[in-house]
C-alpha cells in the first residue's frame, strides 16, 4: 500500500511530556497505566480509563510486541481528539507475551481518532519504516533527554531516509 508521500512528520504526534525515558514497571499494563496517567496529565486524552481498557482490549486480540524490543499498543478511539503517540523506555525491559523471551524496550503508545483509519494507518506505517532502522533504535536506548528523543525523530522521519 503506498500512501505517498506523508503531509506532516511523526514529530508532530510526539511531545516531550509525553516521553518517559527511565519507566519502571514489572509487567505490561503497568506500562500501559503509567504512559496514559501521562497522557492523562498533560490533556491529549480525554476519559483516560476508557483508553487504557481500549489499549488493554487490543492488547488481547494479539499482543503488540514486533520483535527487536519494540511494543506498538494503539487503539483507534472517540478518547482523543488528533492523533497521539507516547513514548516510554525501560532498559531492563517488560515481558509483552507469555511465551515470547524477547523482553520489550522501547514502547509507542498511539491513540487516533475512531474515524480517522488512513492517518492511522499511515502513521503506524511511518513509524514501522522508523523503528526497522537499527541505528535509529540504538539512539532511542541511547538518548539522554526527551528533546533529545524529539530531535532523533526530525532527524530521522524524512521521506529521504
Amino acid at each position: 500500500m503506498d500512501f505517498g508521500v506523508f503531509p506532516v512528520r511523526l514529530s508532530d504526534f510526539l511531545s516531550e511530556h509525553l516521553i518517559i525515558l527511565d519507566l519502571d514497571v514489572e509487567n505490561k499494563i503497568d506500562a500501559f497505566k503509567a504512559m496514559v496517567s501521562s497522557m492523562a496529565q498533560h490533556r491529549v486524552v480525554n476519559e483516560p480509563k476508557t483508553f487504557l481498557d481500549e489499549v488493554i482490549a487490543r492488547e488481547a486480540i494479539e499482543p503488540t510486541c514486533i520483535g527487536r524490543g519494540i511494543a506498538l499498543p494503539h487503539t483507534r478511539t472517540r478518547c482523543v481528539d488528533r492523533p497521539i503517540i507516547a513514548f516510554a523506555r525501560n532498559q531492563r525491559g517488560i515481558p509483552f507475551t507469555p511465551t515470547r523471551t524477547e523482553e520489550v524496550q522501547l514502547i509507542f503508545m498511539m491513540g487516533t481518532p475512531k474515524d480517522e483509519a488512513n492517518q492511522y494507518l499511515q502513521i503506524l506505517a511511518r513509524l514501522c519504516r522508523l523503528l526497522r532502522r537499527n541505528d535509529f533504535r540504538d539512539h532511542l536506548l541511547a538518548a539522554p533527554t526527551p528533546k533529545a528523543i524529539l530531535q532523533l525523530f526530525d532527524d530521522f522521519d524524512s521521506p529521504l531516509n
